[in-house]
């Protein structure tokens, strides 16, 4: 009867806001972000995974402002605290039986608000990943990310060779690889990314490219985590949340005259032709139903030039289904993702970790 009453009236999270909002717990931007996305379009796009991820996350900055982040919600963006051969088995292309690695490291270390074997397999992965980067013309970037960022907030972390190293690091340098071998980084001017999580990529882009132009489109609290993150990296740089604009205009001003804005996903409608060179959606669009998928399409077939993202090759959209709804199968192989037929796949690479997970980028013909 529980299971049934769920899917009938699944829990939503502008309820638990407005019950909690006025409670002195959070502080005046989160407040701000919120109560503009719950009263926006944007808010018709989560789905119902997501509502209960976002009920929980509140509840961690209810608790403990961004203090336990590492810990509590980076798990729900891309810290993985566990996986199987499906996600490690590309991590192993370059090692076999006679590799000797020899490094200084803590790799026994255990991390706050993680149990012994929990640590060590996070640990583990930390040297599957850094043993592959050095494998990688990436390695001479990893000096570039900050330990304040990357290794605060109680997130997890290592030390090898007198290096900080998490995981999240590593693969937003892998990611950087990926989007740089389909759409070289440096020929770019004005970047968009789609779920930008806790901004972990955004920061990484812009630690390689100080020049790049950057805009995320996403909703809280990740985008108040990756705002409050990147005013942390970047004290220089001019940094804009733009939820109360509608004019297309005066978007398009706001973003030239900033170097990081921040939108929510129903304003990409009112974004200009092709004003964007290049669009990234990493680990997210596998969780959106398809209905929210062809509603991204549909908007970055015009305003953008060029589009990569990152999916599970297959998975189930566990948000999508309802009681006389079954869950949606999403297999990129398939055809589940609706493709524009003006999109010429310019770019295709399994990822190193997670192994199934796939890159894929295209250049959009007007």
């Amino acid at each position: 009867m529980k299971k049934i009453f769920n899917k009938l009236f699944p829990k939503k999270f502008k309820p638990y806001w407005d019950r909690n909002k006025n409670t002195g717990k959070f502080d005046d931007t989160l407040k701000f972000i919120t109560e503009n996305f719950v009263n926006s379009d944007s808010y018709k796009f989560v789905s119902n995974q997501w509502h209960l991820l976002n009920i929980n996350d509140f509840e961690s900055l209810k608790k403990n402002g961004l203090n336990k982040y590492g810990s509590e919600i980076s798990t729900h963006y891309f810290t993985f605290l566990d996986y199987n051969e499906e996600h490690i088995k590309n991590l192993f292309k370059i090692i076999n039986n006679k590799n000797n690695v020899s490094y200084q490291t803590n790799v026994f270390k255990k991390h706050s608000n993680l149990d012994h074997k929990t640590s060590l397999i996070y640990n583990l992965l930390c040297l599957l990943l850094y043993e592959n980067l050095k494998h990688s013309k990436c390695l001479e970037h990893l000096s570039k990310l900050s330990d304040k960022t990357y290794c605060n907030h109680d997130h997890p972390f290592i030390n090898i060779d007198d290096q900080k190293i998490t995981s999240d690091k590593i693969i937003s340098l892998f990611d950087f690889e990926n989007i740089d071998n389909f759409c070289k980084l440096n020929d770019q001017n004005n970047i968009l990314e789609i779920g930008a999580g806790s901004g972990r990529l955004c920061e990484c882009l812009l630690s390689i490219n100080q020049k790049l132009k950057y805009t995320i489109c996403d909703i809280p609290p990740s985008i108040y985590i990756a705002y409050e993150r990147v005013k942390i990296r970047f004290p220089e740089k001019k940094i804009e949340l733009l939820f109360n604009i509608e004019n297309p205009e005066q978007i398009i001003k706001k973003i030239n005259e900033n170097d990081i804005s921040f939108i929510f996903p129903h304003q990409l409608k009112i974004v200009k032709k092709f004003y964007f060179d290049l669009t990234i959606a990493v680990d997210c669009f596998h969780e959106m139903d398809k209905k929210t998928l062809n509603y991204y399409f549909y908007n970055l077939n015009n305003v953008t030039k060029n589009f990569y993202f990152s999916i599970w090759k297959k998975t189930k959209n566990w948000g999508s289904g309802g009681l006389f709804k079954k869950t949606e199968n999403l297999d990129f192989d398939k055809g589940d993702y609706n493709i524009p037929d003006n999109w010429q796949k310019k770019f295709r690479e399994n990822l190193k970790f997670p192994s199934n997970q796939i890159g894929i980028g295209y250049k959009i013909i007007e």
